[in-house]
């Protein structure tokens, strides 16, 4: 075998070697996606965005997550068929004709693989030798393996996209902004009302953290209406926590909730950061003022407040950037 047909067998396994860990780390390991999907999707994405505008609100916007999942599986189909289109390349008499016996060219190489893959049967050719008609088993047995693994993949997606949705409205009903979501709760006398929800969302919201994990294709699936998006709800939700800890609004044994829901966001926030959430460089604008017509806050000096929000500009930095990777604005969060 000549040095250049080696060279092509070996480029074709490395291929699909790297394949091989890209499917298991998106699809079997929970761990934030694989090493060539990652850069995949983001580059769809930021051509929805470009032709979008970078408007949150474009009818466009409303299809890029189902695209992007359709588009990696045949990402991966070609993947594979350039890899063992490789391998086949490597060997001059790898693939003969059936009648003829004579050895094919390398078109004919291309296309016994695609529709070997495809599981459409033999057809005018054939592999040459026993060791080729293995290599044809062991690509045949791959690709019903592969389809069949992608299929498993795609459908869960979906209906993790579904528990998305919940989660945004579930937190949009609250209130239209992290001020309202307070305020909504606040009976007079205690937050009884908002306690009940806080139970009920905390779990929703580690499921979401997993989900994320599991399948970051989710931060793909947009939502065009500020109450099914996943980025805009998670924000008002945690910044209105920062004004509960903040301004110490409930510190008794109730602040129990808050806090049980605050560890629930540590964790989603844990979760973006394994993904490919770029944190914004500078924190987002504290700007409640309604908060202070309803508490008293002449303990909380300027100074005491800026110390404490630098503690927490990391995680409101990551917020932002969360919220711009969508191609929203900070400003979304607090639009009444």
């Amino acid at each position: 075998m000549e040095t250049i047909g080696l060279i092509l067998i070996l480029a074709g396994t490395l291929i699909l070697l790297i394949l091989a860990i890209d499917v298991f780390l998106t699809v079997i390991h929970i761990g934030g996606g694989g090493i060539i999907s990652k850069p995949f999707t983001h580059f769809i994405w930021w051509i929805f965005s470009l032709f979008s505008g970078h408007n949150p609100t474009s009818p466009l916007l409303r299809y890029a997550g189902g695209v992007i999942l359709v588009m990696l599986f045949f990402f991966w189909l070609f993947i594979i068929w350039l890899g063992f289109s490789l391998v086949f390349l490597g060997d001059p008499d790898s693939v003969i004709d059936t009648i003829t016996e004579v050895s094919s060219n390398e078109v004919g190489k291309i296309y016994f693989v695609g529709y070997t893959l495809t599981s459409l049967g033999n057809g005018d050719l054939k592999a040459a030798t026993d060791a080729w008609k293995i290599v044809t088993n062991i690509m045949g047995m791959g690709s019903m393996f592969f389809v069949g693994l992608a299929i498993s993949y795609l459908l869960p997606v979906l209906q993790a996209a579904v528990s998305e949705r919940t989660l945004s409205t579930y937190i949009y009903q609250l209130g239209n902004t992290p001020e309202e979501i307070i305020l909504n709760g606040w009976n007079g006398k205690n937050f009884n009302s908002l306690h009940q929800r806080f139970s009920t969302l905390e779990t929703m919201i580690l499921k979401s953290s997993e989900l994320l994990l599991a399948y970051p294709i989710l931060q793909y699936f947009h939502a065009v209406k500020r109450e099914y998006s996943t980025p805009l709800n998670i924000a008002k939700l945690d910044e209105a926590l920062t004004i509960w800890e903040i301004y110490e609004i409930e510190p008794n044994d109730d602040s129990f909730y808050w806090q049980g829901l605050r560890k629930a966001m540590d964790n989603y926030l844990l979760k973006l950061e394994r993904g490919y959430i770029v944190p914004s460089n500078d924190p987002p604008p504290f700007e409640y003022e309604k908060i202070r017509e309803y508490w008293d806050q002449s303990d909380f000096s300027d100074k005491t407040i800026n110390e404490k929000l630098e503690d927490l500009k990391e995680r409101r930095c990551l917020l932002f950037g969360f919220i711009k990777k969508d191609l929203w604005q900070w400003e979304d969060i607090k639009k009444a």
